[in-house]
Formats: structure tokens, sequence, C-alpha cells
């Protein structure tokens, strides 16, 4: 596999990682569990996932319903402080 793919395929799922984990769906534990390894484009021990990165990578994507979901978070998280 050529190694642009490779960096491709696992950039997509380590957004797709913090994108679970930004929305609640899962924890990092549990992708732990899950799938026995889990990339992030994080430290999941000590930081939150930038929203603002993941919703201009789903732009880049076309994943558009995610980047709604990741903008609604983020105005939800602004109104709370």
């Amino acid at each position: 596999m050529p190694k642009e793919k490779y960096d491709t395929e696992v950039l997509d799922e380590a957004m797709n990682n913090a994108y679970f984990i930004a929305i609640g769906k899962y924890t990092f534990e549990e992708l732990l569990e899950k799938t026995g390894e889990a990339c992030v484009p994080f430290d999941a021990r000590t930081e939150e996932p930038d929203l603002e990165s993941m919703i201009e990578y789903f732009i880049e994507t076309e994943e558009y319903e995610k980047c709604s979901t990741l903008k609604n978070l983020i105005n939800e998280r602004k109104r709370r402080k």
C-alpha cells in the first residue's frame, strides 16, 4: 500500500475516533476494548479533542453532518460558560 494512502487511512481513523469520543458515543478506553487499539489526534489522557480542527477535516472529506454536530457541541459548551 502506498504511504500516502496509508497515512490518509490512519488520519481518517484517528479523526473518526476523535469524533466518537467528542460526541460521547465512546470513551477512549471503550475504543481500545472494542478494537484492541485506537489512534486519535490528541493525547487522550490529558487533552480534549480539538473540535475546530475536526470540523476543518470533515469539511475536506465532505462529511457535513459531522461538522454540524461538532458545531452544535461547540455552541453548547459556549452557552454553559
